[in-house]
């Protein structure tokens, strides 16, 4: 049976916080392939994981990352307590562990997700968006790349979206893939990584037609999805 690559979403969020070191530390005890995040820029050019751009604190307020330096970002501390890391963080705490797919949230840091990637050669990575131009960006800077594009809508003509940018991987929203899309995908050459998929069943159907990873709020479950009864 094929077994996709199982990306854990944000870490292991049913269990720690989303997008936070104890996360992603979960998320590889439970023996993930991939660990997506979501990264934006703070005032001093620092590469910040977190979804959103506006960070809600404890024990209440919220800040704009944007707005922020790292001295600011060091002092805050999220809902539980948990700190908000940085890229590099994630990188060093990954290793060679799992592949680091890292989701471009915020415009123009395109140069500064290229420089810390830079400084871990050895850990895989990639880059996508929902902004097509900000993973191409990046391949540009740092040649070599995986790049992937994410879609929520369904590709009637996949060949628009994925030629002649090419990217690596299609991250296509799980309840709008189907076989004829997967096999679209893969005659151009690309992966189909299915988001968010939580439900055994359901993944196990999504691997039957070929798709190459399965980003999962439970790792747990989607891992012991493939394992031998």
């Amino acid at each position: 049976m094929h077994i996709p690559d199982i990306i854990a979403h944000r870490g292991s969020p049913r269990e720690c916080l989303e997008n936070t070191l104890a996360s992603f530390t979960r998320a590889l005890e439970q023996r993930a392939d991939g660990i997506e995040l979501d990264v934006h820029g703070s005032a001093d050019g620092h590469v910040v994981v977190h979804h959103d751009a506006m960070l809600q604190l404890a024990p209440g307020g919220i800040a704009a990352i944007g707005e922020l330096t790292l001295a600011a970002l060091r002092a805050a501390r999220l809902h539980g307590g948990y700190r908000v890391p940085l890229l590099w963080e994630v990188l060093e705490l990954v290793g060679t562990h799992a592949t680091v797919y890292v989701e471009v949230k915020a415009p123009r840091i395109e140069v500064a997700v290229a420089a810390v990637l830079d400084r871990y050669p050895s850990v895989r990575t990639a880059v996508h968006s929902f902004d097509h131009r900000i993973p191409a960006a990046v391949r540009t800077i740092r040649p070599g790349t995986p790049i992937g594009f994410l879609s929520d809508s369904y590709l009637i003509d996949p060949t628009g979206m994925l030629h002649p940018t090419a990217p690596d991987a299609l991250w296509q929203y799980t309840h709008l893939i189907d076989e004829a899309l997967v096999l679209a995908a893969h005659a151009r050459g690309v992966k189909v990584i299915a988001w968010t998929e939580n439900d055994p069943d359901r993944a196990r159907l999504l691997a039957s037609w070929g798709v190459d990873g399965v980003c999962t709020d439970v790792p747990a479950t989607i891992r012991a999805a493939f394992s031998p009864p």
